[in-house]
């Protein structure tokens, strides 16, 4: 709030300009451990809490893999500043219903600059699924550095959100929400693989939408599938491909699920621990004997049947992307013929990458984090 003083016949008006009509005003929320309480993010276990002084600035600290959560409040439509300093992801978890499902937004600092300095995703079952969401949506530029303080605005108004980086005018991020569990609920601050400090920490309500660009997408996906239960191990033979799919078949509850507008599956979104691998399968109903190409991306390993005929077997390892999922990175030729034709899908997770890197578990629980798929026909 700003107050501007204007001379009016020798007597002095004061006029009081609100910087935005449709906020409540904003709440600085203590730094005590009556508000936040810290869990330990890879076993679980509650940690103390504590604040320090990191560049003259009052901190709530956290280590390199924590959470901490804001208690007794929920919000649905609101405005959260802070002042944020890390070394590699400090995130912000809202309209959380608890640690497992909520939206989230959180920034690469070690990317000031780039494309991808800043991020969102939809987080179902603790499964954190950044490859599946990228640019030039979900993934934004912004301007901060590493260990340094940077100002961040977040507002949030039904499934609407924008992001504010320093004294941007214009939001530095501009997504429709796509967490479908969740549509108000707590917040939380979260560290990936190096420690962060947050400062100045407000919250105020919004009680007006506001507007967001909408990136047009030119394409028509495969939106219809229908999903297996879920597998266990890895399929080394055609024969044992078939084995399991007519096992699946007859012996699973099979769940149709649909792609959101952009075409992401989001496999992790429909089983309440992702763990390993499922079949998706399709019908493609064609008019006549023809030939199409299929456009697709996915993480982390796939194979693709049509008609029974095994036609790709990949394990994403792209270096250039760190396996982020891309419309069309993808393509090969299917050979449909005229009226049905069945496309199975096995798509294993990141469960064995997982390990691999020695990337901690979630909340004391080993799971996937990346698990999905995107697929068009070309004609």
């Amino acid at each position: 709030m700003s107050r501007t003083q204007v001379i009016l016949g020798g007597r002095i008006a004061i006029i009081i300009l609100l910087f935005s009509s449709h906020l409540t005003m904003a709440q600085a929320i203590p730094l005590t451990k009556e508000n936040w309480k810290i869990v330990d993010n890879a076993n679980n276990q509650p940690l103390d809490f504590f604040t320090t002084t990191y560049k003259e600035k009052e901190a709530l600290h956290l280590g390199r893999h924590e959470i901490v959560t804001l208690e007794g409040k929920t919000y649905q439509n609101f405005v959260l500043e802070m002042d944020i300093a890390g070394k590699a992801m400090p995130g912000i978890g809202f309209h959380a219903k608890d640690l497992y499902d909520y939206e989230f937004f959180y920034t690469r600092v070690f990317s000031g600059g780039k494309e991808d300095a800043l991020q969102y995703t939809p987080v179902y079952n603790a499964a954190l699924p950044w490859q599946l969401y990228n640019e030039p949506i979900y993934e934004t530029k912004a301007m901060f550095q590493p260990e340094e303080w940077f100002h961040l605005r977040i507002e949030v108004f039904d499934k609407k959100m924008r992001v504010f980086v320093n004294d941007e005018k214009s939001p530095n991020m501009e997504v429709e929400l796509l967490q479908e569990e969740t549509k108000d609920g707590f917040i939380f601050f979260k560290t990936s693989f190096a420690e962060a400090y947050f400062a100045n920490i407000e919250v105020g309500l919004l009680n007006e939408p506001f507007p967001i660009k909408e990136v047009e997408n030119p394409y028509t996906y495969l939106e219809e599938w229908q999903i297996s239960e879920q597998l266990e191990g890895n399929i080394h033979s055609q024969r044992q491909y078939y084995r399991w799919l007519n096992d699946a078949e007859k012996n699973h509850s099979w769940k149709d699920i649909q792609a959101d507008k952009n075409g992401i599956v989001n496999l992790a979104q429909y089983y309440e621990h992702p763990k390993e691998s499922i079949f998706a399968k399709t019908n493609l109903v064609s008019s006549e004997d023809k030939e199409v190409t299929l456009a697709f991306d996915y993480t982390q390993v796939l194979l693709i049947v049509l008609n029974d005929q095994l036609l790709f077997h990949g394990r994403e390892l792209d270096s250039h992307n760190f396996m982020r999922m891309m419309d069309g990175e993808e393509k090969i030729k299917l050979q449909l013929k005229k009226g049905d034709n069945k496309l199975v899908f096995w798509v294993r997770s990141d469960d064995e990458w997982q390990d691999e890197v020695g990337n901690p578990a979630y909340l004391g629980r080993k799971q996937a984090m990346n698990w999905g798929f995107i697929a068009r026909l070309e004609e």
